[in-house]
């Protein structure tokens, strides 16, 4: 055995590298964080501190991985992205610093699915600019048509601007890729209610219910498809449990 260091009769795994840490810790700050349910106070303060702490972690990495040229490519655009991502919900510098991210990694990866849509999504969700953000999902796509999450945020554009009819074909195809995509059922559900179709909508609502039972917007969605359908007893069920994980949520932790 040449070159490799031994331990209990089996290889060293060797640590991460430096890089491969920083661009850990990059890609971290965007990953979802779940509160804790019936959190106190306290718990949601010190749960606070540290997503702001995590936030500066990762794009103190982020920095230096962009900026200690290091990467090139594919990989200097991954890095772009993931900082842009954590941007992007500022306002003013810091949201015009994403979507130079956005634009310089676009540039060194032209045909990256990935980075049309999460422009087009910073587009959508922090300034509302629903033309920009149509035309990146259109080229998102059109690059990869096989992302169910690429359709319904484009649906969520087109329904936005009054174009059901556009919605409803790109929502039928994000369901027959991700069938257990809740987000796709939701959309639906508000796009048929929208166009005067209740007994669709309330479908489609069971439907993201049964995927995601705890995701109280469901509930008051299809409470007022529920009595808009003249169904009273229904939609007052719909409100109770509305009710009840609301209060799940607030209610202070047991110590």
């Amino acid at each position: 055995m040449t070159g490799r260091a031994v331990a209990d009769g089996g290889p060293i795994t060797p640590s991460a590298s430096p890089v491969e840490e920083l661009r850990r810790t990059c890609r971290s700050g965007s990953e979802p964080s779940l509160a804790m349910p019936s959190a106190d106070a306290q718990t949601l303060i010190a749960q606070a501190r540290e997503l702001i702490a995590r936030h500066d972690r990762a794009l103190a990495a982020c920095n230096r991985l962009i900026d200690g040229g290091n990467l090139s490519g594919g990989e200097l655009a991954t890095a772009l992205l993931d900082r842009g991502d954590l941007l992007a919900p500022g306002s003013g510098d810091a949201y015009a610093r994403a979507l130079a991210d956005y634009d310089r990694a676009i540039a060194l990866a032209p045909t990256l699915a990935i980075a049309f849509a999460k422009r087009g999504k910073a587009h959508l969700l922090y300034m509302r600019d629903l033309r920009r953000a149509l035309r990146d999902l259109d080229t998102a796509i059109r690059l990869d048509p096989s992302q169910a999450d690429f359709l319904v945020t484009r649906a969520s554009i087109q329904a936005s601007q009054g174009e059901p009819d556009k919605a409803l074909p790109d929502l039928d195809r994000a369901i027959a890729l991700a069938p257990a995509l809740e987000k796709a059922w939701t959309v639906r559900g508000l796009t048929h209610f929208n166009k005067g179709n209740t007994a669709r909508a309330i479908a489609d609502f069971d439907e993201a219910i049964r995927l995601a039972p705890d995701a109280d917007d469901n509930y008051r969605f299809r409470a007022v498809a529920r009595r808009a359908a003249g169904d009273q007893d229904g939609a007052r069920a719909d409100e109770a449990k509305l009710g009840e994980l609301s209060s799940r949520n607030t209610a202070p932790s047991s110590r």
